[in-house]
C-alpha cells in the first residue's frame, strides 16, 4: 500500500554566489550561441553583396540619406574598410563587449536574488510543499544470501 506524505520547507534564502555562477554560464552560452548565428548571418549577407554586385560605399551614398550627409559637410567613411579588413577590429570588439554583457548581466541577476532575499526575509520564508510517497516493501531473507553468527 502506498502512503503519501507531504512535507513542507521553508527558503529563507539563496545564494548570491549560485546564482552567479548558473547566470554566468547561461550568459557565455547565450553569447556563444550569438557569435555563432551573427557569423552565419554575416557570412550570408556579405556573400549576397558580392553576388549580386552591390558596393558598401555606393548603398548609402547614392541614397537621399547620403546626399543629405554630404550636404551638411559630413563625409561617409569608406564602408569596405570598415566591414571588410577593419572587420576585424569589429569582431575582438563584439567578443569583449560580449563578454564584459556577459558578467554584467550575470551581476545584475545577483542584484535581483539579493532583493528577493530580503523580500524573503521580511515576509518570513518561501513555503515550499513537495510530496514523497512512501512503498512499504516486506523484508525478506533471501535464501542465499549468508548471515552473520
Amino acid at each position: 500500500m502506498d502512503k503519501t506524505v507531504v512535507q513542507r520547507r521553508i527558503i529563507k534564502s539563496i545564494s548570491e554566489w549560485s546564482v552567479f555562477k548558473i547566470a554566468i554560464v547561461a550568459y557565455l552560452i547565450v553569447f556563444i550561441l550569438s557569435v555563432i548565428i551573427f557569423g552565419i548571418i554575416a557570412v550570408i549577407t556579405w556573400a549576397g553583396f558580392k553576388a549580386s554586385g552591390i558596393n558598401l560605399n555606393n548603398l548609402f551614398a547614392n541614397t537621399n540619406f547620403g546626399s543629405m550627409l554630404s550636404g551638411f559637410g559630413i563625409k561617409l567613411p569608406n564602408l569596405n574598410i570598415v566591414f571588410g579588413t577593419g572587420g576585424i577590429v569589429g569582431i575582438v570588439l563584439f567578443i569583449v563587449f560580449g563578454l564584459l554583457f556577459s558578467v554584467v548581466y550575470a551581476a545584475i541577476a545577483v542584484f535581483w536574488t539579493w532583493i528577493f532575499n530580503v523580500i524573503i526575509k521580511i515576509s518570513g520564508g518561501l513555503e515550499i510543499r513537495y510530496t514523497e510517497r512512501i512503498t512499504k516493501v516486506e523484508n525478506k531473507i533471501l535464501e542465499n544470501t549468508p548471515t552473520n553468527n
